[in-house]
């Protein structure tokens, strides 16, 4: 069963990979043993290509299962091409 993660709770504005360091230990914590994600974007303005490659590039890259709502076209690209680098057949938006 995937565990839901919604994004909004840390904000509506994501920049750099520290930050994106931060929200993905904290996604970690609380999936626990869990290896499939809902990455809820609703009310998410702004994600830069470094905080989408820290956290869901790296997330794509060790494995686990993500499948992203709520984003809009723009935020989507973002994490396609965050995620393709890293795992080019892992998620779609």
């Amino acid at each position: 069963m995937a565990v839901r993660f919604e994004l909004r709770e840390f904000g509506t504005s994501f920049a750099t990979r520290g930050r994106g360091e931060v929200v993905r230990e904290a996604l970690l914590q609380r999936i626990g043993e869990a290896r499939s994600v809902v990455v809820d974007l609703t009310g998410v303005e702004q994600l830069s290509y470094s905080f989408a490659d820290e956290l869901l590039g790296k997330l794509s890259a060790d494995g686990l299962s993500l499948d992203i709502e709520g984003a809009t076209p723009n935020l989507g690209r973002t994490i396609e091409n965050a995620v393709r680098r890293r795992a080019p057949a892992a998620a779609s938006c």
